[in-house]
């Protein structure tokens, strides 16, 4: 569905802003929502159903960062959040948090749609740095919970 990778997309510049300016309030998201928002849907009743998904992906990411960073942190011992680049940091969280938070959402997908992202606007490195990562960050999840619930018959 092309209006999730939007979505994501734009999950992903709202944290960036949060990030570069530090302010992780529920009035950032709001000023960042009220002025930027994606361009060239189908309709109006997709727009809406995108923006509310990349809300809740930017709001359940915020909600759960402390748990999140410590993940990503966990996942990769010799380098910190603090010297990775913004828009790495910001995928491997956003990511982070469908892996962990929204299990209708497989893992596999969570990856390669942050690898998609990553090819989009991360540096050439990045899509593999992420990668590697993002593996780690799924079997710590699945060591925590289990492996993951099989999708029902006939859903993809």
């Amino acid at each position: 569905m092309k209006s999730r990778r939007q979505a994501r997309e734009t999950a992903l510049q709202a944290l960036y802003q949060c990030d570069a300016l530090q302010d992780w309030s529920g009035q950032a998201i709001d000023i960042f929502f009220s002025n930027f928002g994606p361009e060239e849907l189908e309709s109006e009743a997709a727009e809406s159903e995108m923006l509310e998904f990349s809300r809740a992906l930017t709001l359940g990411t915020i909600q759960n960062l402390e748990s999140i960073d410590r993940r990503i942190a966990e996942a990769c011992r010799n380098w910190s959040l603090a010297r990775m680049s913004r828009v790495d940091r910001n995928i491997l969280r956003l990511a982070a948090y469908e892996m962990a938070f929204v299990s209708e959402i497989p893992q596999k997908v969570s990856i390669n749609e942050a690898l998609e992202i990553a090819k989009r606007f991360g540096a050439p490195d990045s899509p593999n740095f992420i990668n590697g990562v993002l593996d780690k960050v799924a079997s710590g999840i699945e060591a925590e919970q289990g492996p993951p619930a099989p999708l029902a018959a006939g859903i993809k």
